[in-house]
């Protein structure tokens, strides 16, 4: 989909600038894509601005804006394009707003476009969650952040592979299966229980922070080794006990992805990338790309000032770079794949540019153009950092429930013998799906989230439930009003429906924004203005008793167009809009 406005007004100033100037090729676009929405600005719906020009033409600004608003006065035939006027070293378009809104209403009859998609492909990793501990509320931003980063790409023409990367090896895994060895008599729960499991991570951590110092450290230690070594070779007594539980990390992962909405086409396992990647490191030092340092294989990046980065420890053990360098050249080997996003938090900023860099100094061009997508933590109302190990983070699951029952209680218990007690379950998993999702996505990823269930479950202010209930309160007037068959034109009354038309025209150009700058909060505070525009016609602007039925039919347009915009909108950002509240 394509803002027609911006298109119109870039074909007519291509045609002039060919015209006026007789400009061509690559210098011809450059100056068409000049053509932006002005901000907040009442002197043009959309804008030219000169200045870019004036060096090539060796003219000011505005002596161009007038030979280009004098040229367009003179061959503008049947256009959006309304006028062109001239104005401190700008060209302002204002547009035939009646026309517009008969475009809108013809594109929303015929469907959306087909939309090209790119034969490159951009791999986007996202959520990365370790087995054998408990997924909680500060897990969701990754998910849900990486989700609408790929709805928003590939709505902009973007091939985008999902893929997503759990940690179901690593010294947290042995450490948890040891201490349920040695201190739960390997005895485990009848059926598979992921709080369970969690509460063995958590109690084997505090139980070797509670050795610190002590003669019994370093030998609790060396038998957590032992027990790391035989995971790492698929062998060993506790092996049959890691591939169980492993399963039941898994399983609860997939379990929370399908109440998410969320897919992956790829899986990797740093448990597969383990045995490869100490591999690769040791051919890639065999043939002096690497070199040895206090007994460590690594990599001087210093004149990048990255520093020494270890790939191989002292004892032959691999880190976390050492896996996600395996898992890039993975991904890499399908010569399709041009670039790799990667969404992790913003504490591994320097990982990343030390693992880029690497694999660019090995000969992938993809890690060039590669991109560590991060974000900050979300924290609980007193401002502290979820945390797994520390035990002060919400279970999903016990969330959703929570959730589940106060909107239930809030809004739908009234509905209780008017509705199939189906749809009331429905609708409850629906709202607390689009107070989460756009509590974590209307916030920049740059910045702290304080997550207040309070205040992300209302029906009011800049929440999901607020534009879920727009969308459906559109959905009600569609269903109540009819249009009168009558032959009219649209009939726009009031500044407040031409300017809801033009915004509602901004939308494409707005998604456009989000996928190219990996925002979703680009969208969802344009959803929300949206939304409240909405609102403001609804309550100034009668449909029932409208003035005449050429003004009821282009309100009841509007209802619809209205509806259409917010479906897709929240449909990008993976919320769910029912159909009534």
């Amino acid at each position: 989909m394509v803002s027609l406005v911006r298109a119109e007004a870039e074909r007519v100033m291509r045609e002039a600038l060919v015209r006026v100037f007789h400009a061509s090729g690559e210098l011809l676009e450059s100056w068409v894509a000049q053509v932006a929405y002005p901000s907040d600005s009442p002197l043009a719906h959309v804008a030219f601005p000169c200045h870019a020009l004036a060096r090539n033409l060796k003219m000011s600004p505005q002596a161009i804006a007038s030979l280009l608003s004098a040229d367009l006065q003179n061959a503008r035939g049947k256009s959006l394009v309304k006028e062109a006027r001239a104005v401190g070293g700008y060209l302002n378009f204002s547009v035939d707003v009646d026309a517009l809104f008969s475009l809108l209403e013809h594109r929303q009859s015929v469907g959306s476009e087909q939309r090209d998609e790119s034969p490159a492909k951009v791999d986007v990793e996202f959520s990365q969650p370790n087995t054998h501990k408990f997924l909680h509320v500060g897990h969701l931003r990754n998910m849900i952040y990486g989700e609408a980063v790929c709805n928003l790409l590939q709505a902009a023409g973007t091939n985008v592979i999902r893929s997503t990367f759990p940690g179901d090896m690593g010294a947290h895994v042995a450490k948890c299966l040891w201490y349920i060895k040695k201190y739960q008599g390997q005895t485990i729960p009848a059926v598979p229980d992921v709080h369970w499991l969690g509460r063995m991570y958590c109690d084997s951590d505090a139980f070797l922070k509670g050795l610190t110092g002590t003669m019994e450290e370093q030998a609790a230690r060396d038998e957590i080794g032992v027990v790391l070594r035989d995971l790492e070779a698929h062998e060993g007594p506790l092996y049959p006990l890691y591939q169980e539980t492993r399963r039941w990390s898994l399983d609860a992962m997939e379990e929370t992805y399908r109440w998410l909405g969320i897919r992956f086409d790829r899986w990797y396992f740093e448990s597969e990338c383990d045995v490869e990647s100490r591999r690769l490191v040791l051919e890639k030092y065999q043939e002096g790309f690497f070199r040895k340092s206090q007994g460590a294989i690594g990599l001087d990046l210093g004149e990048y000032d990255l520093g020494f980065v270890i790939f191989l420890k002292s004892d032959g053990a691999g880190l976390y770079i050492t896996k996600d360098l395996e898992l890039l050249k993975q991904k890499f080997s399908d010569p399709e794949v041009e670039s790799s996003i990667v969404v992790v938090d913003s504490r591994q900023k320097l990982h990343f540019k030390q693992l880029f860099k690497t694999a660019e100094l090995m000969g992938y061009p993809q890690a060039k153009r590669s991109l560590h997508l991060s974000y900050e933590a979300v924290t609980d109302e007193q401002g502290a950092a979820f945390s797994s190990r520390d035990r002060n983070g919400i279970h999903l699951d016990e969330l959703r429930q929570r959730m589940h029952d106060r909107v239930f209680q809030d809004y739908l218990v009234q509905y209780r013998g008017q509705w199939s007690e189906e749809e009331i379950q429905a609708t409850a998993d629906q709202i607390v799906l689009g107070a989460l999702k756009y509590g974590f996505l209307k916030y920049d990823a740059g910045k702290i989230i304080k997550f207040v269930l309070d205040e992300w479950i209302q029906m009011e202010g800049n929440t999901g439930p607020y534009l879920q209930y727009t969308f459906a309160r559109c959905c009600s007037l569609l269903g109540k009003v009819e249009r009168v068959p009558v032959e009219t034109t649209p009939v726009l009354e009031t500044e407040l429906e031409q300017d809801l038309v033009l915004f509602l025209e901004q939308f494409p150009e707005t998604i456009r924004q989000a996928a190219t700058s990996h925002r979703p909060s680009v969208a969802c505070s344009y959803l929300f203005d949206l939304a409240k525009a909405f609102n403001r016609v609804y309550k100034e602007c009668p449909i029932r008793t409208a003035s005449n039925p050429a003004v009821r039919n282009t309100r009841l347009g509007l209802v619809a167009l209205v509806a259409r915009t917010l479906r897709e909108g929240l449909g990008l950002l993976g919320i769910p809009c029912p159909e009534r509240l």
